[in-house]
């Protein structure tokens, strides 16, 4: 069947916090599959079953053969960072897949950044300690399963776990490892003295490949399964918001993609890593882009489109409504409220402000509602608060940077909320661009597929195009950015918020 083809197929598969999503396209980011499957999680929401995992994600991608009729000669998997498991000898995971989210190693992170110092880690990891970084759940489990750490062959990541049932073989992407806290990023090795913390050493850890490396080749098994062809090459592209930021074109130093998923990251690059002291006092990360070569900083919001969610849950009583239908609902509410700005100040922080100004503490908190507000507005006040929240974090960045960014690009799933972009482009005083592609991840993975053929992975995939916003609505939203939600969210949080009057909680 392949003969038959003028031009390679690529397949993308993106391991998200939500869904796990595949594509089919041509080298040229021409979709001609796409599928998608609902992430399993545990009751806890904290962990997921490795081989339900796989199997939603590998579902996604059989679902996309089928459609098209033939498979793919390359695959590529990005995915969530900080999610993985723990392999045995055979390569049976030996848990449950550990979420990003899990807060259970909380106070090992704690005893990281009391024993070790958060700004020498930061310094040599890219990362400060946190709970989801794996070192802390390295150590969480050397003291809570220590015959799990015995046990343990190699840790395996979101995408790493993927690309393993393919191939069998376990292998991953520098960006993947720069989240560990156990990764040097500077000489591109792993750290013996910090993983010895948890009773591993370097051989424990998988092997780092090359941007565009195979990691394996697509064994007999898998193929039949999947309707593919054995022998074909198995990619880990690596981090999610990096591989869809790399697929919008955002590849240049003073570019910045805002990558707009349940979790939301902000991504300036660079030609040289940034201050580290001053980067992580600002709670953001730093490290390599997907190419290997640019620097990257990232600040994150984990309650971006988990903002959106807790709305429809708690408020719209969608909890058991189809993903299509909870969109469909609350940007039909939101276009109720008008054009201008809400009037509501929305601190946007369901589980705490990471970046910038760190401060856990911050809950989602609605300043200045008046009787004349419902819930149209109290749902658009969302989408303003985590619109100024990113512009927040971009600006920063930029500082760090020494300029700010000369565009933004947004992308991932949330802009399909096309208020949401609009609010966007009226905070942003830069360039703002749009990437229309649902699974702009997918479609890099696809590309970096790419080049373990030979293909060009900076080949366009995903176009981008101008967002604008009216005149009279860009100057208002960038007038309450500066003297309504910069000094609401950097003022101490029992202080009374300037313009915001009576500050009725949310969430606290």
């Amino acid at each position: 069947m392949s003969g038959r083809r003028r031009t390679p197929v690529l397949a993308g598969v993106d391991v998200g916090t939500t869904h796990c999503k595949a594509v089919l396209c041509t080298a040229d980011g021409t979709v001609l599959a796409q599928a998608q499957r609902r992430t399993p999680v545990d009751a806890s929401g904290h962990a997921h079953d490795a081989d339900r995992l796989v199997g939603a994600a590998l579902d996604a991608l059989a679902a996309c053969t089928a459609a098209a009729g033939y498979g793919p000669d390359a695959v590529g998997i990005t995915g969530m960072a900080e999610t993985g498991a723990p392999l045995d000898a055979g390569g049976t995971p030996l848990l449950p897949a550990l979420s990003w989210s899990d807060p259970r190693p909380a106070a090992h992170a704690e005893r990281l950044r009391r024993e070790h110092g958060a700004a020498e880690l930061h310094e040599a990891t890219g990362v400060l300690p946190s709970p989801k970084v794996p070192l802390a759940k390295w150590l969480w489990l050397s003291e809570e399963h220590p015959e799990v750490v015995r046990r343990m062959r190699t840790w395996a990541g979101a995408a790493d776990l993927v690309a393993h049932a393919l191939s069998g073989a376990v292998g991953t992407h520098a960006t993947f490892a720069q989240r560990t806290m156990a990764w040097d990023v500077h000489t591109g090795v792993w750290r013996s003295d910090l993983l010895a913390l948890a009773g591993l050493d370097a051989d424990r850890m998988p092997a780092v490949h090359p941007p565009g490396a195979p990691v394996g080749r697509i064994g007999t098994a898998a193929a039949g399964a999947l309707g593919m062809t054995a022998g074909v090459p198995v990619v880990v592209a690596g981090h999610d918001h990096l591989v869809g930021a790399w697929a919008a074109g955002v590849r240049t130093a003073g570019e910045a993609a805002d990558s707009m998923g349940t979790a939301e990251a902000v991504v300036t690059l660079a030609d040289a890593a940034p201050d580290a002291r001053a980067t992580g006092r600002q709670g953001m990360s730093y490290g390599r882009h997907v190419d290997g070569v640019r620097w990257c900083t990232v600040a994150g919001m984990s309650s971006s489109g988990a903002l959106v969610e807790w709305f429809c849950d708690r408020l719209l009583g969608l909890g058991h409504a189809s993903p299509e239908e909870r969109y469909r609902r609350f940007a039909a509410l939101v276009e109720q409220a008008g054009q201008e700005p809400t009037g509501v100040c929305a601190e946007p922080y369901l589980h705490g402000r990471s970046a910038p100004h760190p401060d856990l503490a911050r809950r989602l908190t609605l300043h200045g509602l008046q009787p004349r507000h419902g819930l149209p507005e109290v749902a658009k006040a969302l989408l303003e608060g985590a619109s100024y929240q990113a512009r927040w974090m971009a600006e920063v960045q930029g500082e760090l940077a020494g300029g700010p960014p000369h565009t933004l690009t947004l992308l991932g799933g949330s802009v399909r909320q096309r208020t949401w972009t609009a609010i966007k482009a009226a905070v942003s005083p830069w360039r703002t661009l749009m990437c229309d592609a649902p699974d702009a991840a997918c479609l890099g993975a696809a590309a970096w597929a790419g080049a373990a053929l030979g293909l060009d992975p900076a080949a366009p995939v995903a176009a981008r195009r101008p967002v604008d916003a009216p005149r009279e609505a860009a100057d208002a939203y960038r007038r309450a950015y500066q003297s309504v939600f910069l000094p609401t969210v950097t003022a101490p949080a029992t202080a009374s918020r300037p313009g915001a009057g009576p500050a009725p909680g949310a969430g606290r």
